[in-house]
Order: C-alpha cells, then sequence, then structure tokens
C-alpha cells in the first residue's frame, strides 16, 4: 500500500488477555496519512500516483479541459490521486502471526496455483462466516470475542490477515470546477448533490491495474516493513498471474502479510495486543472515468503496526 501529512487514531484492542485468556476487544484503527501497495485496480503501486491536492489550498478548475493546467487530470498528473475515507470497510475472515511467508514460505517461490502454507502461523482470530469491520477516524468497532484464541507464545517477524476482497468505501473530493463529488451506491459512479453520499462497494480484481490479471504484489515498503498481497479463490488457493485476462477471475478473499520492522514477542508477560490499521491519505482512490467526465472513489490500501503491552 510513502507521504505523510496528518493523523487520524481511533483505536482497538486486537487481543486482550486476561486471567491466560485471549479476548478480542476493541479493534483500534488509526487511520494516517501513509501509503502503502495499492489495492486499487487502477495502478500497480502508491508511489506511481500522487496524494491528491488539497482543494481548499489548491484550485482545480475542471475535470480534464484541453489546455487547462489546472485541471485535476493536470494537477495530479494523470487523473488519479490517493485520498482519506469518511469511512473504509471490510470483511475479517483470520488474523494472526506467522515465522515464515505464508504465500512464499522460501522468499523465492510465491506458492501461485498453491493453498498458502500456514504451517507456521499461529491464529488470535478465525471466523469463518467473517465479520464486518467498518470504520473512520475517531471511531472503533468490536470483533467478537467467541472468535477469538490466545496465540501461541513466540517471536514473530511476520503479522497475517485473511479479510474479503471487496473493500467499503465512503469517500468525496472538491470542489472541482465548483463541484464536489461524492460516492454513490453504484460503484465507480459518483454524485455532485450530498443527499447521495453512501458508501460504494469497490472490488479487487488485480493489483497490476486494467488489462491483466496480477494476482500478487509482494515486499511493498510501508510504514513499519514491507507487505505482500495474494488474491485466494474460494478454496482458499492463491491466484495466478494471467496477462492474457482483463482482471483476475474467481477471487473471494486477499491474504495479506506484513513482514515487520522488528520481530512481535508474545511472552507470558503479554497482557495485549494493540494492531492499528493505517489507511490515511492511502484508503481512497480518487479517479477519473475513461472519458474524463467523472470523478469517482476507488478502494485504496492499508498496512497494519503492532505494539504489546
Amino acid at each position: 500500500m510513502k507521504n505523510l501529512l496528518k493523523t487520524f487514531k481511533p483505536t482497538f484492542n486486537y487481543y486482550k488477555m486476561k486471567n491466560k485468556k485471549s479476548l478480542i476487544k476493541n479493534l483500534i484503527f488509526a487511520l494516517t496519512f501513509l501509503g502503502t501497495i495499492s489495492f486499487s485496480q487502477n495502478k500497480l503501486n502508491a508511489e506511481e500516483s500522487p496524494v491528491c491536492p488539497d482543494p481548499s489550498s489548491t484550485t482545480i478548475s475542471s475535470i480534464s479541459d484541453s489546455g487547462d493546467a489546472t485541471s485535476f487530470t493536470a494537477v495530479t498528473g494523470g487523473g488519479f490521486c490517493r485520498g482519506t475515507p469518511d469511512e473504509y470497510g471490510v470483511t475479517v475472515y483470520k488474523m494472526g502471526f506467522c515465522t515464515k511467508n505464508p504465500g512464499n514460505p522460501t522468499g523465492s517461490n510465491v506458492l501461485a496455483g498453491a493453498a498458502p502454507d500456514y504451517s507456521t502461523c499461529t491464529w488470535g482470530y478465525e471466523n469463518s462466516d467473517g465479520e464486518a469491520a467498518s470504520f473512520a477516524a475517531g471511531g472503533s468497532i468490536d470483533l467478537s470475542e467467541a472468535y477469538a484464541s490466545e496465540p501461541a507464545k513466540g517471536t514473530y517477524p511476520y503479522a497475517v490477515m485473511i479479510i474479503s476482497k471487496d473493500f467499503l468505501i465512503k469517500g468525496k473530493f472538491g470542489p472541482v470546477g465548483g463541484k464536489t463529488y461524492y460516492s454513490t451506491t453504484t460503484f465507480e459512479s459518483s454524485s455532485t448533490d450530498i443527499a447521495d453520499y453512501a458508501t460504494t462497494e469497490a472490488p479487487l480484481n488485480s493489483f497490476g491495474g486494467p488489462g491483466n490479471c496480477t494476482a500478487y504484489t509482494e515486499d511493498e515498503t510501508v510504514v513499519g516493513g514491507t507487505i505482500s498481497a495474494y488474491l485466494l479463490n474460494s478454496a482458499g488457493t492463491m491466484l495466478v498471474n494471467d496477462s492474457s485476462l482483463s482482471k483476475c477471475s474467481g477471487q473471494v478473499k486477499l491474504l495479506g502479510v506484513m513482514n515487520m520492522s522488528s520481530d512481535l514477542t508474545i511472552a507470558d508477560t503479554t497482557k495485549g495486543l494493540k494492531m492499528t490499521f493505517v489507511v490515511t491519505n492511502n484508503g481512497m482512490s480518487v479517479v477519473t472515468n475513461s472519458s474524463a467526465t467523472d470523478i469517482y472513489m476507488d478502494s485504496g490500501p492499508f498496512s497494519v503496526t503492532f505494539d504489546t503491552f
């Protein structure tokens, strides 16, 4: 999912261990301005697109008028930028820690076409049906304790999540030529009427942009480490890259693997774990449509940091 502007810090405690029993209490989502791999299907890497200009201090006179140096297309260098959503949601299936990357255990052989290798992993949360996690700046959510378990004690270089391939995004951008564009219930569509402001479901179809199926991306630098991500089908198998497809097919979930800058140690003295999600200035993509006549909101990436207490 590489820029830092300002920070929102709604927080939740991922695990809370009481009397040696693990509880997942409050998920603490920090919406912070920084970049990571782009989960949007429009661009591969976040560094390929700029942070969205601030319309309150930057004049944006049109979407894309020929010769207009202050159009959205011109000031963003192509009609794509990274912004912050008002709401960001995913469905969470698993969270845990591993001593090896389950998508590429050897570091040199992605298990494309096969199931990830979870043999070195310990899980702190497992819910086969998935649980919705929707959050915004200043907000918090609870994941059900019924699906929580205490992760095995040990030292782990990798944090792992399995989430839905669909992201729920609510966001806006403007004014552009005097109009503000709001997300609606229809993906890749927007409205300039605030009455239509709503959450859109943004599917992740490829890590490589339109016109191909890039089913995984690896070792993207983020705050706190590097992150890799792999699309999974309904059987839990990792999809294979296919340049003959206009987008990937059959993806249901996303395996996210973070190689943390500092290993995480869970010991007898560990009382809990704070898990911080980072989506600010990168959790939402602001994009022009193919004819450059409209601006709509797409998904963006997040990264995760961890602290024990």
